[in-house]
């Protein structure tokens, strides 16, 4: 056993620790959705809240790490394609995280505003804008795209980087159908409080 291994045995669990977490908000969305009572979308937001502070651990974790194993392993990658792709997509992360949270704390102010009436009261029905949509599925294809560049290391920055593009891509696009398809199943518009927007 050697430092190197550590590190990486740290990195990996990192990743496991993110994608556990990313499981765990994925399930409050939908349990917020599917919530009958303003107490009920309060008490999913909170958790989805609580496990989204998780993310910019395991952020700065994955680049200490990784850092490290550089160093350790006496690699001057700096500017080969893998790293420049692994600090874009972890600066994207930061970025989109900040955003989402701005939004969520924003959302939580409307819920608690009208729990005041009583917390029993039917959930109400807000459509998130739709960067709040498709936000968390672009990162999660930004996070696939970056771990298969750190697995195949390529040299080029602009391969690593389209291969992010892709991944940014495809999960958006996936999602805005999938958004399209539900509103085409139900196409009453709802209308979202404008401070969630």
């Amino acid at each position: 056993m050697d430092r190197y291994h550590v590190a990486l045995f740290l990195h990996i669990v990192t990743l496991i620790v993110a994608a556990s977490t990313t499981a765990v908000t994925k399930l409050a969305v939908g349990r917020r959705i599917a919530a009958r009572t303003i107490g009920e979308v309060i008490e999913w937001h909170t958790v989805l809240m609580s496990a989204s502070k998780i993310f910019p651990i395991c952020l700065a974790a994955f680049v200490i790490t990784g850092s490290y194993m550089l160093s350790v392993a006496n690699m001057h990658a700096w500017t080969t394609g893998f790293v420049v792709a692994g600090f874009v997509g972890v600066a994207w992360l930061l970025a989109s995280g900040i955003y989402l949270s701005m939004k969520g704390r924003a959302l939580l102010s409307v819920l608690e505003n009208m729990a005041k009436a009583g917390t029993d009261r039917p959930a109400p029905k807000l459509v998130p804008p739709p960067a709040v949509v498709l936000l968390p599925a672009v990162n999660t294809g930004v996070a696939i795209a970056v771990v298969f560049d750190m697995a195949t290391k390529p040299a080029s920055v602009s391969v690593a980087l389209i291969v992010i593009a892709i991944g940014a891509v495809v999960s958006g696009v996936a999602t805005a159908a999938r958004a399209r398809s539900r509103a085409a199943a139900h196409p009453t518009p709802l209308r979202s409080s404008s401070a969630a927007q």
